[in-house]
C-alpha cells in the first residue's frame, strides 16, 4: 500500500466521520537540482518545497508497476532534499512527495516529476535535410535513425525534450522525422534519443549534437546586377 493509497483511505475515513483538519498544508513542489535528463552513474537531487509547518516528508516513485514509498525523513522546515547518488535504470521514472504536521495530517502530493536516466544503450544519428543551414522562410527536417530497434525517439533543444515520435524501419534502419519550428537569425543545438515506450523513461546515449543555423534568405538580385548570356 502506497501513502497516496493510505491517505485517499484516510481521506475517505475523516470525510465519512466528520472529522477534517481546519488547516489545510500547501501542496509541495518537486524538481530535480540540475536537469530530469540524467546521465547513467551521475548524483541527482530531488528538492521537495512545502511549508514551514513540515515535520516529515515522504517520497514516492512510479517505475512502472504502482507506487512505491522510496525515501521518508523526519526533519523540520520548508524544503527537503532527496539524494540519489549514482543513479541507473532503476532509478528511472515518475516522483511525487508529500510532507506532513503532526497537527494538520499530510499535504497533497506535489506533481509527477519525471526522471529520464540515459546512456544506457547506444546512440541514434542525427541529420538535418536538407541541409543544416536553413534561411528564412525555409523548413528544416531532423532524421533520427539507429540499427537497434527503437520504437521510439526524443528530440531535445539545449537538453530539455521538445517532441516524440513513433519510429519506422526502412531496411535495417529504425527513424523518425522531425520538424522543428525555425526562428529567423537564431542557431538550435539538437540531439535526440532512442528508447523503448515499455521503459519510456529509460533512454539511449545522445547522438552527437547537430547545429542548426538560421538566417534571412539571400536578397534577390537587383534589375542592374542581372547578367543576360548571348552565347
Amino acid at each position: 500500500l502506497s501513502l497516496s493509497q493510505w491517505f485517499c483511505l484516510v481521506c475517505s475515513s475523516a470525510v465519512l466521520s466528520g472529522v477534517w483538519p481546519l488547516y489545510r498544508l500547501p501542496r509541495p513542489s518537486l524538481r530535480a537540482e540540475s536537469d530530469s535528463l540524467v546521465p547513467q552513474g551521475r548524483a541527482v537531487i530531488l528538492r521537495c518545497r512545502g511549508s514551514w509547518e513540515a515535520e516529515d516528508w515522504w517520497l514516492e516513485k512510479n517505475g512502472g508497476s504502482g507506487w512505491l514509498p522510496i525515501k521518508t525523513v523526519r526533519k523540520t522546515g520548508n524544503e527537503i532534499e532527496f539524494s540519489l547518488p549514482s543513479v541507473t535504470s532503476n532509478d528511472a521514472g515518475t516522483y511525487r512527495c508529500l510532507y506532513r504536521h503532526s497537527s494538520y495530517g499530510w499535504s497533497e502530493l506535489s506533481d509527477p516529476l519525471e526522471l529520464v536516466v540515459t546512456d544506457l544503450s547506444a546512440p541514434p544519428s542525427l541529420a538535418a535535410l536538407p541541409s543544416s543551414e536553413v534561411a528564412e522562410g525555409q523548413n528544416v527536417t531532423l532524421q533520427c535513425r539507429s540499427e537497434l530497434n527503437y520504437d521510439m525517439f526524443a528530440l531535445c533543444k539545449y537538453g530539455e525534450e521538445i517532441s516524440r515520435r513513433r519510429t519506422w524501419s526502412h531496411g535495417r534502419m529504425y527513424q523518425a522525422d522531425f520538424f522543428p519550428a525555425v526562428t529567423p537569425t537564431h542557431n538550435s543545438t539538437y540531439r535526440c534519443f532512442g528508447f523503448h515506450s515499455s521503459f519510456p523513461n529509460e533512454w539511449s546515449s545522445p547522438s552527437a549534437p547537430l547545429l542548426v543555423v538560421t538566417g534571412k534568405a539571400d536578397p534577390p538580385p537587383r534589375l542592374g546586377q542581372l547578367r543576360v548570356s548571348t552565347a
